[in-house]
């Protein structure tokens, strides 16, 4: 007879197995939104939504137009699903996975000659004050880099 501190265990060890093997399926291969019925698709663009971690509205406005894109037929989701398990494989500890999903949608999609199904984004939003979107580098790092330009190399120092 089994008693109940090891019932307990099997119960849980169960759960746990159960748990993985429908976390998987949700995100895995099998996953196939085109079966979808509406409220599924909201569902899906919100699973998007937090697993890209969307801050701004043309993060979310782009996710949307994803989503939509799906649910006609015109991008397959295996393309989506395959672009964000690229980001969580090279890019595990980003902050901000939504702008690697961007690019990585979009060099997927050109490659499957699908390009111009993918919604526009405009990566001027992420622009503030003038800066160039794409420096990664902030005030502090510049100007240690000017500052360490400036001071003689040991090779100068010796003339």
């Amino acid at each position: 007879m089994i008693n109940s501190s090891k019932l307990w265990v099997l119960v849980l060890f169960v759960s746990a197995l159960f748990g993985l093997f429908v976390a998987q399926d949700v995100m895995g291969d099998d996953f196939t939104p085109e079966t979808f019925s509406a409220d599924q698709f909201i569902e899906y663009e919100r699973q998007l939504n937090a697993l890209l971690k969307t801050r701004r509205d043309e993060e979310k406005q782009f996710v949307a137009s994803v989503v939509r894109q799906v649910r006609l037929g015109n991008i397959p989701s295996k393309l989506v699903s395959t672009s964000y398990g690229w980001v969580r494989a090279k890019r595990p500890d980003t902050q901000y996975p939504f702008i690697y999903f961007e690019k990585v949608l979009r060099l997927q999609a050109e490659a499957a000659n699908l390009q111009n199904e993918i919604p526009r984004f405009d990566l001027s939003v992420y622009r503030s004050k003038g800066q160039n979107p794409f420096s990664f580098r902030n005030s502090a790092a510049t100007r240690a880099l000017t500052a360490r330009s400036a001071t003689p190399s040991a090779g100068q120092r010796r003339r």
